[in-house]
């Protein structure tokens, strides 16, 4: 919808223009594109003055029917002039609309945010096969599907009940904070948003109920929680929230959803039993996960304060706040040293510690930035996030040491690292976008 206000009220004119919108992606277009835009916008022109263009999206609208509207003859009731555009619908097609709204979806669900159910049920059946070398892959494959619908629901149902905050929060960095913002630039609808999201957390239920009939009741009350702790962890805004709730109750919540309950529960699934190791080996995970919620409160809280939604960041301040991050990191370590020297776990678990250098240089940035502009803090997100995916997937691979040939972990090892190469690539190609969009503006 382009809007002209007019020098009075009767000058007042408008065009909607509906259509099909879609990123360019020829070299050709881009240059184009770039070209027409330099001269008629400020960001395009500072962003070929950086010679960072690269870095930009341009979407091209492709028009089915233009409406024209003028106060004047709005008001003498005439119709709008409309200009339908035959030629250009029949060049779309249901392919390309299909891939758009799964694109969209895709955002939906936030697949970075998904490592933190990955982690907690692949350590577990690591350690289910490790410690009664059994496994069911059935089972397995079930229960992680689970995990990751219901955290997907649980993003989705976050969107939906946070769309009026984060329609106010314009400090958060995609794909870490401020929710997907699908709502907000109009690709998936609230209440759409609000089905499909509360939809996948029902059949995650099922899925947790029919795990329980082939398992046992045992692991009943920890679907049970985490479902109530996903639905109600936000809320809208002067409706009952665990984030409102008391300082730090959310982010238990958080921990010991992603720590304890998943992996208690997928243990469960695989062996019938509940198991003392597999709850301290929890402790960890729920500390490294807690830090990525974390650090990811960070860019929102201005936002989040404004709009009552009391995170530890918002309570505590961010200087409070980052020693807690601090903390955490080192206490997390500090278990998986502890551990093995008690008899609760193996040795091979300090294989974990090669991603400390991920730890080191979140702290670095941690304590550099953690009360300047989002932007610059979105390393540390990054590397607290690649720090819980390695050090998760390295705890997995220790226990798997402990009955497989060395050629295998080798290769689990190899796999493990490409993944996180595959992850870091990723991110570092959102990080690179943010820094190149502070650089061409600050000059």
């Amino acid at each position: 919808m382009l809007i002209h206000q007019g020098q009075t009220f009767m000058e007042m004119e408008e065009c909607e223009i509906i259509g099909r919108a879609s990123v360019v992606r020829s070299e050709e277009e881009r240059a184009k594109a770039a070209k027409l835009l330099g001269p008629r916008s400020p960001i395009v022109a500072q962003f070929q003055e950086q010679d960072a263009v690269d870095r930009l999206e341009f979407i091209k609208i492709l028009p089915y029917t233009v409406k024209y509207r003028f106060v004047p003859e709005i008001l003498q009731g005439e119709a709008p002039t409309v200009i339908e555009l035959k030629e250009n619908q029949d060049k779309s097609t249901d392919k390309q609309d299909l891939k758009s709204r799964f694109n969209a979806w895709k955002e939906a669900i936030r697949p970075l945010s998904l490592t933190a159910s990955f982690i907690p049920i692949v350590i577990s059946g690591a350690m289910a096969f490790a410690l009664t070398d059994f496994f069911n892959w059935s089972l397995f494959i079930l229960t992680l599907l689970g995990g990751l619908m219901v955290q997907a629901g649980t993003n989705m149902i976050n969107d939906w009940k946070d769309a009026e905050r984060d329609t106010e929060n314009t400090q958060g960095i995609r794909p870490f904070t401020g929710g997907s913002k699908m709502i907000q630039l109009g690709l998936i609808s609230k209440a759409d948003m609000g089905f499909f999201g509360i939809l996948l957390t029902i059949i995650a239920g099922l899925i947790g109920l029919f795990l329980t009939f082939q398992s046992g009741w045992g692991i009943a009350p920890l679907i049970g929680y985490g479902l109530i702790a996903g639905f109600f962890y936000t809320n809208g805004k002067d409706r009952f929230s665990f984030i409102n709730l008391s300082v730090g109750v959310a982010e238990v919540l958080i921990a010991t959803t992603y720590g304890a309950a998943m992996m208690l529960g997928a243990f469960y699934v695989q062996t019938g039993m509940h198991s003392t190791e597999v709850l301290l080996i929890s402790i960890p995970v729920a500390l490294l996960i807690t830090n990525v919620l974390l650090i990811n409160q960070f860019p929102d809280a201005t936002a989040d304060e404004a709009t009552g939604k009391n995170t530890l960041v918002v309570r505590l301040g961010k200087k409070g706040a980052k020693n807690v991050l601090l903390s955490l990191f080192i206490i997390g370590y500090g278990v998986i040293a502890f551990l093995p020297l008690v008899g609760f776990a193996p040795y091979t678990i300090y294989i974990s510690f090669l991603s400390l250098p991920f730890m080191l240089q979140a702290i670095k940035y941690a304590q550099k930035y953690y009360d300047k502009a989002p932007t610059d803090l979105i390393s540390c997100n990054a590397h607290t996030a690649i720090h819980h995916l390695f050090t998760g997937l390295l705890l997995a691979i220790g226990y798997l040491a402990l009955s497989l040939h060395v050629w295998i972990i080798t290769f689990l090892f190899i796999g493990a690292v490409l993944f996180v190469l595959w992850v870091w690539k990723y991110i570092e190609r959102r990080r690179r976008v943010m820094s190149d969009f502070k650089k061409a503006f600050s000059s």
